[in-house]
């Protein structure tokens, strides 16, 4: 199992003692671990009143059997099928972001996820107010194996700013007519040439 939160970091941790304090007998199903979330979120009523006091995104696998993504507000439950964000503020940012960046329909590739992920949480730093710190990311495989990958979120964050700063120039000088057309097409280049190693680091990666 894997968690995030967002909210009241008190709350958080009372949250964890109750759910681990439930969580004592061998489960073997998703179902059971859905069920003893549930049960562990009834016990704090200050949820009534404010559900954005405790987010969670739950990543649940039963060793080569079952895979799950839930996300709570408050006390209500869903199941997640692609991919999902907690704690946002400005959730307007993440709604422009994420269709053009990421497939809502699908399942994210493990570079895909991680590559998105951080940009997402980039952004949320630079223009959500009190969002901060640095970006931990990690994969819960099939096998049940944590694999931490933050030593490598600072770079992926300095290449996709690097990126960020080709497009937004080239898209600056699209329909500046005073912009000679030698100038442009070096500007194009050069991004494509950025895309392309990029997408040549990013086969050596998992």
């Amino acid at each position: 199992m894997a968690s995030v939160y967002a909210g009241d970091p008190q709350l958080w941790k009372s949250f964890r003692d109750k759910f681990n304090e439930l969580i004592k007998a061998e489960v073997e199903t998703v179902k059971e671990l859905r069920d003893i979330l549930e049960t562990a979120l009834c016990y704090f009523n200050e949820l009534d009143s404010d559900p954005t006091n405790l987010s969670l995104l739950m990543g649940f696998v039963i060793r080569e059997k079952e895979i799950k993504l839930v996300k709570t507000e408050g006390k209500l439950l869903s199941d997640v099928y692609t991919f999902d964000y907690i704690g946002c503020g400005d959730s307007s940012l993440l709604r422009y972001l994420t269709p053009i960046t990421a497939d809502k329909d699908r399942w994210l590739t493990i570079n895909q996820a991680l590559y998105a992920g951080t940009y997402w949480v980039l952004q949320a730093r630079r223009w959500v107010e009190n969002c901060g710190g640095d970006t931990e990311a990690f994969v819960l495989h099939w096998n049940g194996r944590m694999h931490k990958r933050n030593d490598t979120t600072f770079n992926w964050e300095q290449h996709l700013l690097r990126l960020e700063l080709d497009l937004s120039q080239l898209l600056k000088n699209l329909g500046d007519t005073n912009v000679k057309d030698g100038e442009f097409e070096d500007r194009l280049a050069m991004l494509c040439r950025h895309l392309r190693e990029e997408r040549t680091l990013l086969r050596g990666r998992i």
